[in-house]
């Protein structure tokens, strides 16, 4: 097995989380544990949603993401643009242009409130 990244997050609803990270965001489901808590595959990283109803993440800098190939950003910034257009916080934006660091980015909100950075490289 090759190392990749975990991330766990508690989420207020699971149905809800598990529909967008799958429908909005092309996520699988890797597992849902008796116990109540469900992985999933998000371009490789391995995230966890755990039930917590009260949670409240507001911190204004905390954020995670993915850093695709452009084909893939412009896949799923489509997908998003189709599935949910009222979760997206930051719209594709063209970022440091004509340099070697160009690159699109945008930002989407869970229904929990966690802000996601998808990033699309040339």
């Amino acid at each position: 097995m090759s190392p990749y990244f975990h991330l766990s997050i508690g989420v207020r609803s699971i149905e809800s989380s598990v529909d967008f990270f799958t429908r909005v965001l092309t996520a699988t489901v890797q597992h849902q544990d008796p116990s109540g808590y469900v992985n999933i595959d998000f371009f490789g990283t391995q995230i966890t949603l755990k039930q917590n109803p009260l949670i409240e993440p507001n911190l204004p800098d905390l954020h995670f993401g993915i850093n695709l190939g452009i084909a893939e950003f412009n896949q799923l910034s489509e997908n998003i643009l189709m599935q949910d257009p009222k979760c997206i916080s930051m719209a594709p934006t063209v970022v440091d242009p004509d340099t070697k660091l160009e690159r699109k980015k945008m930002y989407v909100k869970c229904p929990t409130g966690y802000l996601v950075e998808i990033k699309g490289y040339k």
